[in-house]
């Protein structure tokens, strides 16, 4: 142990050889910080990760230079599905231990991973995004973003934990049930998880019961005997059973030919006299009401062509339940289990905004910015993926889809690849063109430099031409 004054070396003494400080509290700290930092290890390693959390966050309250519970925890924080708590721990580590420290290489991991600090960002933004959907009512729209964080970062506890809650208010307990578990395989002792499992687990449970219930009830049989009693009937013959059968039969025949008679005789001739009359008042109807219309036959056409008038106004637009249907369908392909932005987007072409009321224009806006940044996505992971492959017209395709969306996409990031393909195609003044918007639209930020770079590469006889 190090005295905390002069961090020189102590010992067993309760006092600095050096210095003459008192340090037996101080060794107490010490011990206990390193209790703590075990006890955080030994959870983590069993997937106690919230416990874990807990005790390394005991051990740094003890002691906040503690490099080795900081990186644990920044790792448990990873683990957890939360990158920028544990990107906050590593920097703090580094700070305090600027060499031998691995805060270095798990944050160089990050770093210099494929995208891991703009996908990052993407995560945060659209746990946020489905929160506000929260606030707003917007459930549905609120499943299809965590979907899409869950798809992201799989190991983000707090996102299952808010679909599963959102599954539970719309009575989707089995897909309640399902992010729930997944969320425990991550931190098996998480008390929220735990809390929202047992709500699950006691309406899955009453579910069946009141399943099996009603199949006893549809199952149960009725019993005439009671205890050794029962009835017995007395055999008979075939003779006897015709004879005893002879009664019944004649009633029935008896019956039936007394029935036959009164419709023939009774109801038959009431039938064609009251027809006979019905027709005969709805002549005379007929012949005043004709009487009666023709006085308002040109009444009725200025109806018609003032109907007509109106209905060309509407040439062209969809029905209002049509628009309504087509928004809930592309509203359910984006909330399954595979999302098919390019479909949703085709639904919502379809839609007329103008025929929605106030909510449904809302919803409309918010599923259209959702598929128009899922569809960017995909093309943008399309064009990097030919850029790679030096297919640069593929990636020219791509990346134009990209900026059609949105012409800012990852601050600039998918318009200066679209003039590095330009570029790499040889297609000077196309890249020019993009180099010189990414320098006028994002001034400050650091793709604009790397344009200027880029543009120095360029022949200056294209320049001047341009």
């Amino acid at each position: 142990m190090n005295c905390y004054v002069c961090n020189m070396v102590v010992d067993h003494e309760d006092f600095c050889p050096v210095c003459g400080a008192d340090v037996r509290a101080y060794r107490h700290i010490i011990r206990a910080c390193d209790e703590a930092y075990n006890d955080g290890l030994r959870r983590a390693k069993m997937r106690d990760l919230s416990g874990a959390i807990e005790s390394l966050n005991r051990a740094l309250r003890f002691n906040k230079r503690h490099i080795d519970s900081r990186n644990l925890l920044g790792l448990v924080y990873y683990e957890f599905g939360e990158p920028v708590l544990a990107m906050r721990e590593w920097v703090i580590s580094k700070n305090f231990s600027p060499k031998n420290n691995r805060a270095d290489l798990y944050l160089g991991k990050i770093a210099h991973g494929s995208g891991a600090l703009k996908q990052l960002n993407t995560t945060v933004k659209k746990y946020n995004q489905a929160i506000e959907y929260c606030h707003q009512g917007n459930r549905d729209l609120a499943k299809i973003q965590l979907k899409k964080v869950i798809t992201m970062n799989p190991r983000m506890v707090k996102a299952r934990q808010l679909l599963a809650l959102l599954h539970m208010q719309d009575g989707e307990w089995e897909q309640a049930r399902r992010e729930l578990h997944a969320a425990g395989k991550i931190d098996m002792s998480n008390p929220r998880t735990i809390e929202y499992m047992q709500e699950v687990k006691s309406v899955l449970n009453s579910d069946e019961k009141k399943k099996k219930k009603k199949k006893q009830q549809r199952n149960v049989t009725v019993d005439f005997r009671e205890q050794s009693d029962a009835m017995v009937m007395p055999r008979q013959t075939l003779l006897e059973t015709i004879d005893n059968m002879k009664g019944g039969i004649f009633n029935i025949l008896i019956g039936g030919l007394i029935g036959l008679l009164v419709t023939v005789f009774l109801v038959v001739p009431t039938v064609r006299q009251n027809a006979n009359s019905t027709a005969a008042n709805a002549l005379v109807s007929a012949n005043e009401e004709a009487a009666g219309n023709a006085s308002d036959i040109v009444a009725l056409k200025a109806q018609i062509e003032d109907m007509s008038k109106r209905l060309e106004k509407y040439e062209g637009q969809a029905d209002v339940k049509e628009s309504y249907e087509l928004l809930m369908r592309a509203l359910s392909i984006m909330n399954s289990e595979e999302p098919e932005p390019g479909i949703a987007a085709a639904e919502l072409d379809k839609v007329n905004k103008k025929l929605l009321d106030n909510e449904g224009k809302n919803t409309y806006d918010a599923l259209v910015g959702i598929v128009d940044a899922a569809v960017a996505d995909r093309y943008f992971s399309e064009g990097e993926e030919a850029f790679d492959k030096d297919d640069f017209a593929t990636a020219i395709e791509d990346f134009r889809q990209v900026i059609k969306y949105d012409k800012t996409y990852g601050d600039g990031q998918a318009m200066f690849n679209l003039a590095r393909s330009y570029q790499l195609s040889e297609d000077y003044k196309k890249a020019i063109k993009y180099f010189n918007k990414v320098i006028e639209l994002f001034p400050d930020k650091r793709i604009a430099g790397q344009a200027r770079y880029r543009l120095g590469q360029i022949p200056d006889e294209f320049k001047t031409e341009e």
